[in-house]
């Protein structure tokens, strides 16, 4: 089948000697690319360098992608008879070309930070291709956008939910290796629609050489350990990770295994390791000398989350009288208090604090952790780690704390919330912009609800938690029924190292019943003997300015003016607690300057080309003639703030859905994948009927369309999180469903308004097409960092509000286009399906 239009002088791919499906097949290849990438260096950035550079991988596919529309736009009028074609297999071929190259040189360079700016520019290079490739495709076939745009979102769809399992398989690097063979196989698809032999002979050799580096990184070993691959993505050795620090500490000591998933790459280490835990061990300690409450550890190995958080695998021979040692540690005394206590453990990791339960007399300790691969890890050591996972005394699971907890029916005497992040990471500012359930207001309501009439919920991580665990603690309580003057005899914090400075471990406890006297006692004496700091001990100790506002004499407000960092208590709506800076993270400040740049300079610099260069076009005005001999007019400033608005209204409401469907679903991994593909095949969908459903009285139609979106925004702002509340302890199918319901609609809407309005543009303005592409593509670079400041500084209510506003923005931009002619619309009326 070819393509029919009645304008063949248009420039581009020659309407008949094109097939269409081959074009749409290309489109579905490309945009697949694009989006796996977009994902793979994602978690590259995250594991090589700092989680917060994800959002800088997400600015480099935005950018990339957003620069090929002005290049295109530049150079319309200077390419060849049949640009569009030869473009296409060109930029596809170049995609293949670049990735290798980037990952070499990322692999070469040992991921120092130092040389961030180089790799952000190679790794835009195969998104500005993949940018090439839609980008041409639109300005040759604008009029049929409803079904390129289609196969472009379709096309993401598919890599949202296949880079799972890419990712799993053939870890980050091999993903993107593999991004090199479908952008060649989509060079293919192109050269067979040209029907030109030998750019198929080519784009064939190429697929073989793409196939060949992927079966290299998988085969070749050019060291040891897990980053021993040809194209293996190392750590940054000079970053304040907790992996380059341990390794520079322990320098006999190597990666034996890493393996990567969805959402984490999982680090082990072995050799002559620090059998010390230092976490807890005393201030004053020398250098190179170990103090007695330097806890020994008997590590077996040691596990790395991203080059970050680690967690500890330990000796022990099944036998808990043979880890007695470990119930006298601080963050473990609170399990002897009770005989038999029946113990749950969130984020259990390499097990440590199992083990550590058993050896303080537990014989009934559930234990929970996210990540498959640190659970089998652990299962891997059998014996050498007393098959702490399989033990009699332990119900082991791989969840997620807060889905698991949901659906729990148990009651229990201890939940234990250990953390695995080490000061250097939380110091560094590097976990600012990471969502955590596990420590929100709701979360603590949870685990009380699940606690036994004496059950106690304790909490372990750094001095600078402190605040915002008073300020938790206190809002629970008073949530169940204790006021405020009498919260103080339900919460006991400790340190280990000082009480004024960090890094020192701090354990929080929360008791559901006031704390014993024998308990107090019990508890404050051993921390008066071990030299440990207590903050808040019922009746024996409270300091300033926790004392204030536990007496009631400061308001919760004036207690968190007193500190530096944040100390209020967080919510699911911004569940960043570890996002300590006021009023947000630094580095979050400057990605917006960035994006601001990025987005001026897209919405600015044609326009001032244009001027410059006197085109036609680029009058304030773009002119069309309707039947009736009266002037149409759209204004040039409202097209293009009619694309920033959909570029950064779409990104801010995907993004704040996504945040608050994570909690219903649980498991991130499959939270990602099937919310991600759920929207983009729906705005799929919607980018196809748009051109039957926006014909006729187009701007009116394309106006109630984006109020739909706005009006869907609106509603789920009133019902979503009672919604999610109401379900959440549902069975996965269940909560899989109902998401699906969420995101369909309001997706199926937002599919419409982009191709309708490269519909509209082709009609008046058919050169300003890839201009309006890469104003989309620069907006949605603003709309993904706001949505992540808004949710931080307000709430992800507040930025589903804000692209709600954007959409609205547009609505009324669509509501004052004049109607295009009759012409027109019978000429787009022969683009049959």
């Amino acid at each position: 089948m070819s393509f029919h239009s009645n304008n063949n002088s248009q420039k581009g791919l020659a309407p008949t000697s094109v097939s269409r499906r081959l074009v749409f097949l290309g489109i579905f290849l490309s945009s697949f690319s694009g989006l796996v990438l977009e994902v793979a260096i994602t978690r590259i950035f995250s594991a090589a360098i700092w989680y917060h550079f994800a959002f800088v991988a997400v600015s480099v596919a935005l950018v990339g992608l957003g620069a090929s529309g002005l290049v295109v736009h530049y150079r319309l009028r200077k390419i060849s008879e049949n640009w569009a074609g030869n473009m296409t297999i060109a930029a596809a071929l170049g995609v293949t070309l670049a990735i290798p190259l980037s990952l070499f040189v990322m692999h070469s360079l040992s991921s120092h930070v130092d040389y961030l700016p180089l790799y952000m520019g190679l790794f835009s290079i195969p998104f500005f291709f993949i940018g090439i490739t839609i980008s041409a495709a639109f300005n040759a076939f604008a009029r049929t956008a409803g079904r390129l745009y289609a196969s472009d979102l379709v096309g993401a769809s598919a890599g949202a939910l296949l880079v799972v399992l890419a990712l799993t398989v053939l870890g980050g690097e091999g993903t993107v290796l593999m991004v090199g063979l479908v952008s060649a196989a989509s060079a293919v698809v192109f050269s067979i629609s040209a029907r030109d032999r030998k750019k198929i002979a080519i784009s064939l050799a190429f697929v073989a050489f793409a196939a060949s580096l992927i079966v290299l990184d998988q085969v070749v070993v050019v060291g040891g350990g897990g980053e021993g691959r040809l194209f293996s993505i190392p750590t940054d050795p000079n970053a304040q990770k907790d992996l380059p620090l341990f390794l520079k500490e322990n320098p006999r000591a190597s990666i034996v295994k890493t393996e990567w998933n969805s959402f984490s790459r999982i680090d082990v280490v072995e050799g002559p390791l620090t059998n010390c835990d230092n976490t807890f061990s005393d201030p004053n300690n020398n250098a190179g000398q170990q103090s007695s409450k330097c806890a020994y550890e008997g590590l077996v190995a040691k596990v790395f989350i991203d080059g970050g958080a680690g967690t500890n695998i330990v000796s022990w021979d099944g036998n808990p009288e043979s880890r007695k040692d470990m119930s006298n540690w601080m963050q473990y005394k609170p399990f002897t208090m009770m005989q038999d206590p029946k113990v749950l453990v969130i984020g259990s990791g390499g097990g440590r604090d199992v083990v550590a339960a058993l050896a303080s007399g537990s014989k009934d300790v559930t234990s929970v952790e996210i990540n498959p691969i640190i659970f089998n890890t652990v299962k891997e050591y059998g014996d050498r780690a007393g098959n702490v996972y399989t033990h009699p005394y332990v119900n082991a699971n791989v969840d997620e704390g807060r889905s698991f907890v949901s659906r729990s029916t148990e009651k229990y005497d201890i939940v234990y919330i250990p953390f695995v992040d080490t000061w250097a990471s939380v110091s560094s500012g590097g976990l600012g912009v990471s969502e955590n359930f596990l420590y929100t207001q709701e979360a603590f309501q949870e685990y009380y609800d699940h606690l036994k009439d004496r059950g106690k919920v304790i909490a372990v991580r750094w001095l600078i938690d402190s605040p915002r665990f008073v300020s938790t603690f206190l809002t629970t309580l008073e949530r169940n029924g204790v006021p405020q003057e009498e919260a103080y005899k339900h919460i006991m914090i400790v340190s280990a190292q000082s009480a004024k400075k960090d890094p020192s471990g701090t354990m929080a406890i929360m008791s559901k019943a006031p704390f014993t006297e024998q308990e107090i006692q019990y508890l404050y004496d051993f921390f008066v003997k071990e030299g440990y700091h207590p903050i808040l001990v019922p009746g024996k100790v409270a300091l300033e300015p926790h004392s204030s506002l536990l007496n009631g004499q400061i308001t919760l407000q004036q207690y968190y003016d007193m500190f530096p960092t944040k100390a209020y208590a967080v919510t699911d709506d911004s569940p960043y607690f570890l996002s300590y800076e006021k009023p947000f993270p630094k580095v979050l400040e400057v990605l917006l300057y960035v994006s601001l740049g990025i987005a001026a300079v897209f919405m600015v610099g044609p326009y001032v080309w244009l001027r410059m260069t006197n085109r036609r076009s680029s009058n304030a005005f773009v002119k069309s003639n309707n039947n009736n001999g009266s002037s149409g007019i759209l204004r040039t400033g409202s097209i293009a703030l009619y694309f920033a608005a959909i570029g950064t209204g779409f990104i801010l409401i995907e993004l704040a859905l996504l945040q608050k469907l994570v909690l219903l679903l649980g498991n991130p991994t499959m939270t990602f994948a099937l919310l991600l593909f759920t929207l983009l095949i729906s705005s799929g969908f919607g980018s196809l009927v748009s051109s039957r459903l926006t014909r006729g009285t187009s701007a009116k139609r394309l106006a109630m369309v984006i109020a739909g979106i706005a009006s869907f925004g609106v509603a789920y702002l009133a019902s979503l999180s009672p919604l999610i509340y109401s379900i959440v302890s549902e069975q996965f199918a269940v909560k899989a469903a109902v998401s699906i319901g969420i995101l369909f609609p309001i997706g199926f809407l937002m599919g419409m308004p982009m191709p309708t309005g490269m519909r509209v543009l082709k009609s008046h303005a058919p050169s300003f097409v890839p201009w309006m592409w890469a104003i989309n593509g620069g907006f949605s670079v603003l709309g993904s960092v706001l949505a992540v400041l808004f949710s931080i500084a307000y709430g992800g209510s507040y930025a589903m509000l804000l692209g709600i506003a954007a959409y609205i923005v547009a609505a009324s931009v669509a509501f004052t286009w004049k109607q295009r002619s009759k012409r027109t619309e019978a000429e787009e009326g022969i683009l049959e399906l």
